[in-house]
């Protein structure tokens, strides 16, 4: 009995085990399940807003399709009547483009045949004028190549004779050089021998001389210095007139043909070097040679040697002296003192004893 008890108790602490766990496990699963079950409520309630969002969506869509269908509509009419409208004006206008384009040709025809002989008699003409014309471009091409000879020949021409004058100026002016050198050398000449002949009438003529024979021996010295002097002045002239000559056929120069610059410059050039170089040495050549003097004081007494005989010169040389001035005459006296120093004193120590 005591272990039918205890069976009995055994059943029933287990069955009350079961149920504290079965309710243990209850609490415990609603515990667990309840924010699962507010999360979908939640979301139950997202879907239905969502979805009634999407049904006003659909019907917002369905009404826009409805209306875009009924413009639709509305615009295939429209372009129906345009094509049938365009249909209808291309059909117009291409009737009018055939009359018009059968008109064209009608009065095109019609212009043609009135113009066809006056074109004909036109191009007649043209076909003369080009034909005359191709004849006189012909005549002036064999015109111009012959033209085009002749003034290569000429300036060929022109050439050989520009050399020739070059070569004949540079004979000249080795020529005119040569000429200056033996003026020179003569002139040196000539004063070696006024330089001897001063000597020996000098050296010959120291002893006391009249009056008339020193003054006719200073006329003489005068003439020979006058002379010397003529001979430069002469030689400057020479020289003078060949330049204005050169100038002179500088100026009438003709125009020059312009046949090769570059030659023509080479050429100028060669003959401007050429005249400088030689116009420098004749001008130091005439420098050498020239010496300026003042012959002014004797042109009184160089006319009357001219118009009176010696004698006659003497005695009115001796009379115009006592008149002229003491002083003029012993300057000229003293200019001659280099020459022939002992006829200036015996003729200067006489004049002085006269007086």
């Amino acid at each position: 009995m005591q272990n039918v008890n205890l069976n009995k108790c055994s059943t029933n602490v287990e069955k009350q085990v079961s149920y504290d766990t079965a309710e243990y496990n209850i609490v415990d699963h609603e515990i667990v399940t309840s924010p699962q079950i507010a999360k979908l409520n939640e979301a139950i309630s997202n879907l239905k807003d969502a979805l009634r969002i999407r049904d006003v969506q659909l019907e917002n869509s369905h009404r826009e399709k409805s209306r875009l269908l009924a413009e639709l509509k509305k615009q295939q009419r429209c372009n129906r009547n345009l094509k049938q409208q365009l249909d209808g004006e291309r059909d117009f206008h291409q009737r009018e483009k055939d009359h018009f384009i059968e008109e064209m040709q009608r009065y095109r025809g019609r212009h043609t045949s009135n113009t066809s002989k006056f074109q004909q008699q036109r191009h007649k003409e043209l076909e003369e004028a080009q034909d005359s014309l191709e004849r006189e471009n012909k005549q002036l091409r064999v015109e111009l190549s012959d033209k085009n000879e002749v003034t290569y020949n000429l300036c060929v021409k022109f050439l050989r004779m520009k050399h020739a004058k070059d070569t004949l100026r540079y004979k000249l002016d080795q020529l005119l050089h040569e000429h200056l050198l033996v003026m020179a050398e003569m002139m040196e000449k000539l004063d070696e021998a006024r330089k001897e002949l001063n000597l020996i009438v000098s050296e010959k003529f120291q002893e006391p001389l009249p009056l008339n024979k020193a003054k006719f021996l200073q006329v003489v010295q005068r003439n020979n210095r006058l002379t010397y002097e003529n001979a430069t002045l002469k030689v400057q002239v020479h020289q003078l007139t060949q330049n204005i000559e050169k100038l002179k056929s500088h100026m009438q120069r003709p125009k020059k043909i312009n046949v090769d610059a570059k030659i023509i410059e080479k050429l100028a050039a060669q003959s401007s070097t050429r005249s400088t170089l030689d116009k420098a040495g004749k001008v130091a050549l005439l420098s050498k040679l020239a010496q300026p003097v003042d012959h002014t004081e004797y042109a009184e007494a160089i006319s009357r040697v001219n118009s009176e005989s010696p004698d006659d010169c003497v005695f009115n040389d001796a009379r115009g002296v006592k008149s002229r001035d003491d002083k003029h005459f012993k300057e000229f006296h003293a200019e001659r003192a280099q020459s022939a120093p002992g006829i200036v004193e015996t003729s200067v120590s006489r004049w002085n004893r006269n007086r």
